[in-house]
């Protein structure tokens, strides 16, 4: 309970039957989901005789992988990269983390194709274009094979500033060209999707 969220982490208070283990914890993980994970170690490690400031230090500790939800800021904009990979659960999982962290301007969604999901990959899309609407993105920008199919959930979910590109390069040159200080930008898709190189347009 009691969850808050900044741009260095989460921090959030226990309640467990092993009034050992409870009490606040943070770690420097973005993202509500983390926060399951979180409570999922602290039990293990309770289970394996850890206290809880062992389980405190042990959590705080924890660093983020490289293009997995990392934030970072560029010309006064915050950017949350999320390139790494990309399935159905860890888009809307990215998507509301934009939302739940703190921002003075826009929240932007730049969100590439999702490969291998065979006779899922359209419903899959959809959902996270209709999810994007749903959580009243700002702005969504959509790349690559599938990026019409996405764009067009959102538009009929109600989302009403979307654009799509079917080419990276472009994509990043005209987020790059959108953004202003203050705005918060998510850049997620599949590896092949290469989001990783609008990040880089991004901070050039």
């Amino acid at each position: 309970r009691d969850i808050k969220f900044d741009e260095n982490g989460v921090t959030f208070l226990v309640k467990t039957l092993r009034a050992d283990l409870g009490g606040e914890y943070r770690i420097k993980l973005l993202g509500r989901h983390q926060v399951l994970n979180a409570l999922l170690a602290i039990a293990v490690a309770g289970e394996l005789g850890l206290n809880r400031a062992e389980i405190q230090r042990g959590l705080a500790e924890c660093e983020p992988a490289k293009m997995r939800l990392q934030l970072s800021t560029a010309n006064g904009i915050q950017i949350l990269d999320d390139s790494y990979n990309a399935n159905a659960d860890s888009m809307l999982a990215a998507l509301e983390t934009l939302c739940d962290l703190p921002c003075q301007g826009r929240r932007v969604a730049v969100l590439g194709d999702m490969a291998e999901l065979g006779e899922q990959s359209v419903p899959a899309h959809v959902e996270v274009g209709e999810r994007a609407a749903q959580l009243r993105i700002d702005h969504l920008f959509t790349v690559g094979k599938n990026a019409q199919v996405t764009a067009v959930a959102a538009r009929q979910a109600g989302l009403r500033h979307v654009t799509e590109f079917t080419e990276v390069q472009l994509a990043g040159e005209a987020v790059k060209t959108f953004l202003r200080p203050g705005d918060v930008v998510l850049l997620k898709g599949s590896r092949s999707a290469g989001m990783e190189r609008v990040g880089k347009l991004l901070k050039s």
